[in-house]
């Protein structure tokens, strides 16, 4: 049985609607039938509330190759053997649940949303409501696609057995189609008619606008569509977070995987190839005190710092991403005073009103494109860490100003692959 076999059988959403909450102050309901949440207003909602916990719970499976992969995260003595072998790049294996668990999850998350849009028209829900549960089901669907399309170089758009990967340039149109609808859906009602929704369904702490907007700044830079990016990064507000939260009896993902089950932990070579000054390796890592043991031994590992304790929030994206994607897309279009100004702003800022990291380094003057590129690749390494940007980075930027990915993609799962003739594989 294929993971998208079962996936269409099984309601996602149902096994962790009790368990993926993003707030604290959101009930969740006792896994409804598909039928029960298409006809009912109150089970649509509460699917809603579902899905944002499926991906809030499983961030882990995108950042653990992301952060393995590159130059971010080294394995401990505890660690899977899969996770080692993301980390050196040797006895890797397709059937590993690190290839299966991003590819699987994400399509679970993709099955809740499109179950939220089949329903929304079915349910009696009211103008606000719809407009709401309608554009969160659509910003969840295209984030859950673009951690695919980070990860697999093809992936299916649609849920069945016979459903073929498509190249990125499909799947991206995709995700950026997604992502304008449900601007478009939200922009046919305010903050006051959102109200109700936001507290019964998003909670506190995340920013429906801002992020879907944030989104759509994201992957048009990853398509290429530099105007569109910056149009859209310049709408997102730098003094508002957007987060995911863990309330117990859930705890964030990489403080479960770095300090409960201590499979990872950050290399030093983040803080020891920082420039001089720099206070961001503070904020994410501890930067003193005695290194952990690694394995493989080799490699010289950091405590964590940020995510170090179980109910930590994790931004869904970080202000300064905002003003890294525009100085990326002026300096690509060669409007490089424009881009100097960003790089400077990010390099010099010594405090906010937020939690984020600061720099606090002196501006510098920069040139050639290729200059502000590189320097724009390393100011995303400090301020984007553990945000699962690092790989796709390295594919933008090239592996000389990044770093060299032990995979430059992972393949396909080995099951899907045996079970799914749709799948070319191999």
């Amino acid at each position: 049985m294929t993971y998208m076999t079962r996936i269409m059988r099984v309601l996602a959403g149902a096994s962790v609607l009790a368990t993926g909450a993003c707030s604290l102050d959101l009930t969740n309901p006792n896994s409804p039938t598909q039928e029960e949440v298409l006809a009912d207003p109150a089970g649509l909602l509460s699917l809603a509330v579902g899905m944002q916990g499926q991906f809030s719970q499983t961030i882990d499976d995108y950042l653990v190759t992301n952060s393995l992969i590159t130059d971010e995260w080294g394995t401990r003595s505890l660690s899977l053997i899969a996770y080692q072998s993301l980390l050196t790049g040797q006895n890797f294996d397709a059937s590993y649940g690190v290839v299966s668990a991003p590819f699987s999850n994400s399509y679970a998350i993709i099955k809740s949303a499109n179950t939220i849009l089949t329903g929304a028209d079915q349910s009696g829900l009211g103008v606000a409501n719809r407009a709401g549960v309608v554009a969160l089901a659509k910003l969840f669907k295209a984030m859950a696609l673009g951690m695919l399309i980070q990860q697999y170089e093809k992936v299916p758009i649609t849920i069945s057995d016979a459903s073929v990967p498509q190249p990125r340039s499909i799947v991206m149109d995709t995700i950026l189609t997604l992502l304008e609808s449900a601007r478009a859906d939200l922009a046919t009602v305010t903050d006051a008619q959102l109200s109700e929704f936001r507290s019964q369904v998003v909670g506190t702490g995340f920013n429906q606008r801002a992020t879907t907007d944030a989104m759509l700044a994201r992957y048009y830079l990853i398509a290429g569509r530099h105007n569109d990016a910056i149009t859209a990064a310049d709408r997102v507000p730098l003094n508002v977070l957007s987060v995911f939260q863990y309330p117990d009896p859930n705890r964030n993902p990489i403080e479960n995987l770095g300090i409960q089950l201590r499979y990872v932990a950050p290399l030093r070579s983040f803080v020891t190839q920082a420039e001089a000054g720099d206070r961001r390796p503070d904020y994410w890592v501890e930067t003193t005190g005695p290194a952990l043991p690694a394995n493989p031994p080799d490699t010289v590992l950091r405590p964590f710092r940020k995510y170090s304790t179980r109910n930590e929030s994790f931004p869904v994206y970080l202000p300064d991403e905002m003003k890294l994607i525009k100085a990326e897309a002026f300096a690509r279009t060669n409007r490089l005073a424009e881009a100097l100004i960003l790089i400077n702003q990010v390099r010099t800022q010594t405090s906010s009103t937020v939690d984020e990291p600061v720099a606090g380094l002196p501006a510098i003057v920069l040139v050639t494109q290729a200059e502000m590129l590189a320097e724009i690749a390393k100011q995303r390494r400090y301020e984007l860490y553990e945000q699962g940007l690092r790989w796709e980075d390295t594919r933008r930027f090239g592996t000389a100003i990044t770093t060299t990915p032990t995979f430059q993609w992972l393949p396909l799962p080995q099951r899907e692959c045996d079970a799914n003739p749709a799948n070319p594989c191999g």
